[in-house]
């Protein structure tokens, strides 16, 4: 019987874009199954709906080769994605190597939602009450992208989306995380009296939640 492989934490990994010998590369920079749910963990919180999901950053370029990857930055900070060692992921992908995650640097999407009738601002193990009484001036998604997806947007940002095979929507892609829209975030943080250049780490480290207990 084939070893089921597995990605953890700080694996950079490829994936192969579909029906092309072309990879995309990132890393896994949280695991929700793995690190989240085998801890004594605050509930009150988003990743339910990502329970399945890896929290994973994407790097530029396009590469022909993997033998000859070169990491200059990043171009997707951080996105859920359903789980890539998953045998529903549609597309090829390997492990490359592991580098050790940066807690603190580490930024949750973040996405405006309805949360037992309170319109609330949900990032991370943070859910925070609004005055806000619908979310329809929002217009954001919920939830976590397949990595095929991924991959696709990576495309897509870099200008090569004549190589991404069959339909991919950008608009939706970036419906899905607050950050993607700047003007409207800064109101949202505004009428919170946050500041917004706040990094998820100490916003969380001060309303109690230390990400470092996960790592």
């Amino acid at each position: 019987m084939t070893k089921k492989r597995v990605l953890n934490c700080g694996d950079i990994f490829y994936l192969q874009l579909k029906n092309k010998e072309k990879y995309v590369i990132g890393r896994v920079l949280f695991d929700v199954e793995h690190q989240f749910y085998k801890t004594d963990a605050n509930s009150n919180n988003y990743f339910d709906v990502f329970r399945e999901c890896q929290l994973v950053e994407i790097y530029d370029l396009i590469f022909d080769d993997l033998a000859k990857i070169e990491i200059t930055k990043t171009i997707i900070p951080s996105a859920f994605t359903y789980r890539i060692d998953s045998k529903a992921n549609q597309i090829n992908w390997g492990i490359l190597d592991n580098q050790t995650v940066q807690y603190e640097k580490i930024e949750f999407p973040e996405v405006i939602a309805i949360v037992d009738g309170v319109v609330k601002l949900l990032q991370g193990e943070l859910s925070i009450p609004t005055k806000y009484e619908n979310t329809c001036d929002f217009n954001l998604r919920f939830g976590a992208e397949f990595p095929i997806v991924i991959a696709n947007q990576a495309a897509y940002i870099q200008g090569q989306n004549t190589i991404v095979e069959g339909f991919h929507s950008e608009k939706s892609f970036l419906k899905m995380d607050l950050r993607n829209f700047p003007e409207l975030r800064n109101k949202v943080y505004s009428d919170l009296n946050i500041d917004p250049k706040k990094s998820y780490y100490e916003l969380s480290k001060d309303m109690g939640f230390d990400l470092a207990r996960f790592y």
